[in-house]
């Protein structure tokens, strides 16, 4: 992750930074300051936050109406969002299998990442 970040092209859509912010806060019980405080640098120096609009949200939409399945495929609005947001030249680096297969049906770039495990999804 760290040779991602010294790239120097990593971003996220807005969304998808307000997930690992929940997350961060209600999953792992970080304060709101705790996060601010680790996560703030990151975003403000390594990687930038990319705006939604209209068609990344309808794209969205239409990504997870296609592919969303609660037990095989479980994409949250902001995976989705993720996905949509991708072009042809981009890739997603993702610990995630649900986001790692739609990416590979859409022809989107991937990166596997390893899980808290140290399991990666994938590919093929």
């Amino acid at each position: 992750m760290t040779l991602l970040l010294r790239r120097g092209d990593c971003a996220t859509p807005s969304p998808c930074l307000a997930e690992i912010v929940d997350k961060l806060i209600r999953r792992w019980g970080s304060s709101p300051e705790e996060v601010a405080e680790q996560l703030g640098p990151l975003v403000d120096e390594s990687v930038s936050v990319l705006a939604l609009d209209s068609e990344i949200a309808w794209r969205a939409g239409e990504i997870r109406a296609a592919h969303y399945h609660r037990k095989t495929s479980p994409l949250s609005h902001a995976d989705c969002v993720l996905l949509a947001t991708a072009g042809p030249e981009d890739e997603i680096a993702t610990s995630d299998g649900a986001i790692a297969k739609t990416a590979r049906k859409l022809g989107i770039g991937l990166i596997p990442l390893p899980d808290s495990n140290g399991r990666r999804p994938s590919i093929d």
